[in-house]
């Protein structure tokens, strides 16, 4: 245990103190500045869509950066309230029991208490048994729940929050019709959100900014559309406004709950940590790579856990790592996670002075700048990817989406999850084995597939075939087969050359078949060979009598070139 426990010690050591000095504090605290920017409204905005007050919102601003200022390792990594994970929670907390404020934080320890777990077995891999495919789904519909969640405050109408689309749309189709002057004050505010970004860019390059003064003006575009709403809403009394946020720092406060609600909120916390990590992992690590940084996987999976255990205990809930945010982070130069606890300590005067002020802000608005911030989340160029590259990790993508839309987030996580690996054991029990042939244009000794290259086919009495997956309990049956198919369609063949390349891995049923494959070939007066196995797989095969018996070539060509002249 102590060895785990040096192990994660290690893990929680910030790498960044090393060669910090006052110009990397200078670019940290200007990042710092130009974040918070970003992070206060939408720290406001995401705890209105998790359904809490916007007050919550702002204390998980202020303690998760800190946090993971403390022990995180990316410099451009930006911790905080996310839509996702605010999505979530929403979903988490709605059938117990148990007052709000308490389950969300009970959610927030879990999440994060798996985490930590993970990181100190080092087990931060597990995540990766959810697929891109299926991550790209699930997103793509989270953004869809997320912008029909908005609709209500968008529109001015008042409907119970539903975990599916069509219980939303049911809610809202029930609740009555749009308060006019809400709808038309949310629907400029959206289009001020969407299109402001482009013309302050056109406004810094008419001002002729470069670097970070230039992305400053760009990002200032919320808070500008933010003011202008406001004060448009100013001669609209009866739109609704927000809570005025409690002017409050953290403090400590240990959720009470009897533990069938910390035992019924064990499955939502997981599906909260799963999202959390494996969305907060591949922004950090590609962050990482264009700074050419290493990156832990258990280290970020320590951070963000520690980093939700505090939120959870000073009156937050579970943060999550924003692409947007982070991505601001990046461009603006920042050099060290000190760079989002700076905002985060902007937030602190903000909080303590400023809620008569954000009192004043429309619900509406909010509820446009979460629309509008989630359709980043449908990253329709990866999708665009998959499908040209593979039709059945497309279906797992259209699974998913269909799944998390009609069944709720936690569902259709799971449902993405299995049919993600539904896909990898259903295109793995079908390796492909294929015949070979000389490629006259590459070299003697080059042997491709018949069915893909320009090849010579007629190999004489020379059989080579290529297994192209390794062989595993799964797949064997149909390898079996298809070798014996082409065999048998080659019945003036003598010698069987089996190109190995390719199989790095046969398990004890994938051995079994070798064994019966060699003793029905053989007993048709078929001589077989193997090429181009690889060293520790023939090691481990070296045992078995049928294999050892069998000549072993390092390639095919070579197998092709001494087996001809034995016959000469």
């Amino acid at each position: 245990m102590s060895g785990r426990l040096s192990r994660i010690t290690d893990a929680l050591r910030p790498a960044w103190l090393s060669g910090y000095d006052g110009s990397a504090f200078g670019r940290d605290a200007l990042a710092g500045a130009v974040l918070s920017i970003l992070l206060i409204p939408q720290a406001m905005a995401y705890a209105q869509l998790a359904g809490l007050s916007p007050g919550v919102g702002l204390l998980t601003a202020m303690v998760a950066p800190l946090i993971y200022a403390a022990i995180g390792r990316s410099a451009s990594v930006s911790m905080g309230p996310v839509a996702l994970a605010s999505l979530l929670v929403a979903d988490a907390v709605t059938d117990f029991d148990v007052g709000l404020s308490a389950a969300v934080a009970i959610v927030a320890i879990e999440a994060g208490a798996m985490l930590a777990l993970l990181a100190l077995f080092r087990m931060g891999r597990l995540v990766n048994f959810i697929s891109e495919p299926a991550l790209l789904g699930f997103t793509a519909a989270a953004a869809v729940l997320i912008a029909g969640s908005q609709l209500g405050g968008l529109s001015g109408i008042e409907a119970a929050r539903a975990g599916t689309l069509q219980d939303t749309l049911h809610g809202l189709w029930r609740a009555g019709d749009p308060h006019l002057p809400t709808l038309l004050l949310g629907l400029g505010a959206l289009a001020g959100f969407v299109l402001g970004e482009p013309l302050m860019r056109r406004l810094a390059l008419v001002l002729r900014l470069t670097g970070t003064a230039r992305l400053a003006v760009m990002k200032s575009a919320t808070l500008v559309v933010i003011v202008l709403a406001s004060i448009a809403a100013l001669a609209l009394p009866e739109v609704s406004r927000i809570t005025a946020p409690e002017s409050a720092l953290p403090q400590l406060v240990l959720p009470m709950a009897p533990p069938s609600v910390w035992i019924g909120l064990l499955l939502p916390s997981l599906t909260v940590a799963i999202v959390v990590f494996v969305t907060g992992t591949a922004v950090a690590k590609s962050l990482s790579a264009r700074r050419r940084q290493a990156f832990s996987s258990n280290a970020e999976a320590a951070a963000i856990g520690v980093a939700s255990i505090a939120c959870g205990v000073t009156g937050g809930y579970a943060p999550g790592v924003s692409l947007s945010r982070s991505a601001l982070v990046h461009d603006v130069g920042a050099r060290s996670p000190l760079s989002s606890a700076m905002a985060a300590l902007i937030v602190v005067p903000v909080t303590l002075f400023g809620g008569a002020l954000l009192a004043q802000l429309p619900v509406a608005v909010l509820s446009a700048l979460v629309i509008s911030a989630v359709v980043g989340l449908v990253r329709e160029r990866d999708i665009r990817e998959v499908a040209r590259h593979s039709r059945l990790e497309s279906l797992v993508i259209g699974a998913t989406f269909l799944a998390t839309i009609v069944l709720g987030v936690t569902w259709g996580l799971l449902a993405g999850a299995v049919a993600g690996i539904f896909s990898f054991l259903w295109s793995s029990s079908l390796p492909r084995i294929t015949r070979e042939g000389r490629d006259p244009n590459a070299g003697p000794d080059i042997y491709r597939s018949i069915d893909r290259d320009a090849v010579e086919t007629d190999t004489g009495d020379l059989l080579v075939l290529r297994i192209d997956r390794p062989l595993y309990f799964g797949n064997t049956g149909y390898a079996e087969e298809q070798v014996g198919r082409i065999v048998a369609a080659h019945p003036k063949a003598k010698t069987l050359v089996l190109d190995m390349r390719a199989v790095t891995d046969v398990d004890a049923t994938g051995l079994r078949m070798l064994t019966r494959l060699l003793d029905g070939i053989e007993d048709m007066k078929l001589r077989v060979v193997f090429a181009s196995l690889q060293t520790p797989l023939r090691e481990a095969l070296s045992g078995q009598k049928h294999i050892r018996r069998c000549a072993h070539y390092d390639t095919v060509g070579a197998a092709v070139t001494d087996l001809r002249s034995d016959d000469r």
